[in-house]
């Protein structure tokens, strides 16, 4: 029913209005239609533009009749949550959306749309259960708790720390197609490979304890009638070193094979040569002396030195054997 409106007249007592009885007719059907919609029975109080229930701790229930709906174009829960048409987001910028369940209940959507990042070719909430595919990701720089990646890098964030690369249970650790040993070997020991990308921990039988091996090789110039270093120890850490010392003079075509012991007391240093072959008469019956042998100590170091007696450069590669002190 339309709102029955009471005709007041123009001018007072002009007669024009309704009458007293016609008045309280109007008012009365006014009053039933209010009845009707029982809105004099309810808990609800209106205030300017809010809906408040008058009951303590009741709930505010809206709905429609049949299948008619309650329409809100535009409704923000807790100043927090905004629902527009088919959109829910965030008013507060930087929070994050929650969906929550309670106990043992679940979110269930029926169908998903992810647009940053999709999920392809995986079946969702199927009842059996698949590997999924997906496209590679592409990052510039991805950051985990101890670990950065950029490019071809892999870098531990926190300083002084180790990169670490672990496999579970007997895996092992496979880089390029070899595979390190999951445990440490013994002291002294070194690596070896089996040819099939296996590598395992060997006893060498070349390891030394107090002595050492190494070569080397050096070139003392023809053009300096100076002292030239040949090579170096620590006066430290080995007391002598014997040394096999191959010398060619190409230029002449000249070879020869010589051994030189040097020791020191800390102080000085001590040589002695001993000739070997020489291609001085093609047979090896004379000695082609084209270096000078001699040892001194220079800044905490036994230095073996060569001096040229002739203007050609002599290559001199060596063998040096150094024992403790």
């Amino acid at each position: 029913m339309a709102q029955e409106v009471i005709n007041i007249g123009a001018l007072a007592d002009d007669g024009t209005g309704d009458t007293i009885r016609g008045a309280g007719i109007k008012i009365n059907n006014n009053f039933a239609e209010l009845y009707a919609t029982e809105m004099g029975q309810s808990q609800i109080e209106f205030v300017q533009n809010e809906i408040y229930t008058t009951e303590s701790n009741s709930d505010l229930v809206l709905s429609g009749s049949g299948t008619g709906v309650v329409r809100m174009p535009n409704m923000t829960v807790d100043s927090t949550i905004n629902m527009s048409d088919n959109e829910i987001k965030i008013n507060t910028s930087n929070a994050n959306l929650v969906l929550g369940t309670n106990g043992t209940g679940k979110i269930d959507i029926a169908n998903v749309s992810v647009l940053e990042g999709t999920s392809e070719n995986t079946v969702i909430g199927g009842t059996t259960p698949a590997a999924g595919t997906f496209t590679p990701l592409s990052f510039t720089t991805l950051s985990q708790a101890g670990v950065t990646i950029t490019d071809n890098e892999i870098l531990a964030k926190r300083s002084n720390d180790d990169l670490e690369f672990k496999a579970n249970g007997t895996g092992t650790v496979t880089i390029n197609g070899l595979k390190w040993p999951r445990f440490d070997g013994s002291a002294n020991q070194v690596f070896k490979t089996d040819g099939s990308g296996n590598i395992s921990y060997f006893t060498s039988p070349i390891l030394f304890d107090v002595s050492d091996l190494t070569d080397g090789t050096a070139t003392v110039l023809g053009s300096s009638s100076a002292v030239q270093v040949i090579d170096t120890f620590a006066v430290a850490t080995f007391r002598s070193a014997k040394y096999l010392l191959q010398v060619s003079d190409t230029t002449v075509n000249r070879f020869s094979l010589m051994e030189a012991y040097v020791t020191h007391n800390g102080t000085n240093a001590f040589v002695s040569v001993t000739k070997g072959a020489d291609n001085g008469n093609s047979d090896g019956s004379t000695v082609y002396e084209t270096l000078d042998i001699s040892a001194d100590i220079n800044s905490g170091n036994v230095r073996l030195l060569g001096t040229v007696n002739n203007t050609n450069n002599q290559v001199v590669k060596f063998v040096r054997r150094p024992i403790k002190v």
